[in-house]
């Protein structure tokens, strides 16, 4: 209702990322685009409860996918399997796989992920930010 200005059950595509920010989801531009065309199906620019809770499980669907591939990259890195990649072995990484980057930026990125600041990058205890650090390599 709060959505639906109209009162006719529709909600305007616009509102789309309002809606998904409400809900703890912030995808990216490209993302809300792609979701927009899921739910929109005839182009009108609205879209319907129904077309809403579909998408809703198609992004659940695509998070978990996505959690279980983070989850096998992080241990490719973690080849001792100690549930964390230490400073030298991600630096290493992000200096040369992927689009290398520089010194600074790699000690930027730990610095951003290594919330705890003891050297290492724990998958469960700062996994939104393993996401940020894998989703650059892949």
């Amino acid at each position: 209702e709060m959505f639906d200005e109209e009162g006719n059950g529709d909600v305007k595509t616009q509102e789309l990322e309002r809606l998904m920010s409400l809900m703890g989801i912030n995808p990216t531009k490209r993302e809300l685009s792609q979701m927009a065309k899921d739910v929109d199906k005839d182009g009108k620019g609205t879209f319907n409860c129904d077309s809403f809770l579909g998408l809703m499980a198609l992004y659940h669907e695509r998070t978990k996918n996505q959690d279980a591939e983070l989850r096998a990259a992080f241990k490719v890195f973690d080849k001792e399997a100690k549930g964390y990649i230490d400073w030298n072995t991600l630096k290493y990484v992000l200096m040369n796989a992927g689009e290398p980057l520089n010194e600074e930026e790699a000690e930027q990125m730990m610095k951003e992920a290594d919330k705890d600041g003891d050297g290492t990058i724990d998958y469960e205890g700062t996994k939104t930010t393993s996401d940020e650090v894998f989703v650059f390599f892949f």
